[in-house]
């Protein structure tokens, strides 16, 4: 990898003071969960001045009061009866992408951080390979940052690069399906999508997406499909699933870049159909993909807050 652990650590914050998370629909879930809570709770957060808007007259700290009548109130930070999991692709045709996934992964766990949301984490393949159960902190982002960066870091030490084989979505979906069947989840499903169409129109899809919200993210490096044709004519590389080599002309690199776009953009409609949150994030070292996942939740936000996002 051409970058460290540090400098994922040094680029990532949160991408919204809290996940645009709707709430108890019959298929999909709208509705804020507000991180503060009024009231009593586990783990205290802050003294903040009392609102009459925000806060019932019970809640103020008496022995707290200014000499000039200000009052103030107690919050505190409770976990949701909901949790976020992150499901990861790490198959081989993220090979040009893992920076983008690491920053990705890690935006959206300080957001869950910030906003005291348990946040795990599922890493699959043609399965599933990495499984952390939601945890509530930085730390707990920090511990996934970690283990997947040591995951891809033993990949390159013992030869192997990148996994193997197509990313099994039905088994990823599957396996959270039956560890989470007692919860609602908001699934925040990573990759690029590259052989998802089949998954797209499973009933699987329809099923799980009607037990949790669920949002994809779809990673793209514009970089990957761009060769110097003066230095190659013609190109020896292994597909970017099978890992079979092939010999591929610089000519038509453009098509099979066409290619993998028509299929994102098919993917990207079947979402939008079945009423599925979906977007692009393109790696750009200006921080870039940064600013547009920013955007992305502030706009869902606004779509839940005004009822846009209901069916």
């Amino acid at each position: 990898m051409d970058f460290t652990l540090e400098d994922i650590f040094s680029s990532i914050d949160k991408a919204s003071n809290t996940l645009p998370i709707g709430f108890a629909a019959t298929r999909i879930r709208y509705g804020e969960y507000p991180s503060v809570f009024k009231g009593r709770g586990p783990d205290f957060y802050q003294v903040v001045e009392y609102d009459p808007e925000r806060h019932e007259v019970d809640q103020i700290q008496w022995h707290l009061m200014e000499p000039d009548g200000t009052v103030y109130v107690r919050e505190a930070k409770v976990t949701k009866d909901f949790v976020v999991v992150v499901m990861a692709d790490l198959s081989s045709s993220m090979l040009f992408k893992l920076r983008l996934l690491f920053e990705t992964v890690g935006n959206i766990g300080m957001t869950c951080a910030y906003s005291q949301d348990p946040v795990g984490f599922v890493g699959f393949a043609n399965e599933v390979i990495i499984d952390e159960i939601p945890r509530i902190g930085e730390g707990a982002v920090d511990n996934v940052l970690e283990n997947l960066y040591g995951f891809f870091e033993g990949l390159e030490k013992d030869g192997g690069g990148p996994l193997k084989g197509q990313a099994d979505f039905a088994k990823a979906f599957e396996f959270v399906s039956s560890k989470y069947v007692n919860k609602q989840c908001f699934l925040v499903v990573v990759s690029d999508f590259i052989g998802a169409e089949d998954f797209i129109k499973s009933q699987l899809l329809k099923d799980v997406a009607s037990r949790h919200e669920t949002v994809f993210l779809f990673l793209d490096n514009p970089a990957e499909f761009n060769v110097r044709r003066w230095l190659w004519r013609r190109l020896r590389m292994k597909n970017i699933e099978t890992r079979r080599d092939s010999v591929v002309s610089v000519g038509n690199m453009r098509e099979l870049e066409q290619k993998v776009r028509a299929e994102r953009k098919r993917v990207r409609n079947r979402l939008n159909d079945l009423g599925i949150g979906e977007m692009v994030l393109e790696y750009s070292k200006r921080g870039k993909h940064y600013e547009r996942l920013v955007r992305f939740f502030l706009e869902r936000q606004e779509m839940i807050k005004s009822g846009d996002m209901l069916v």
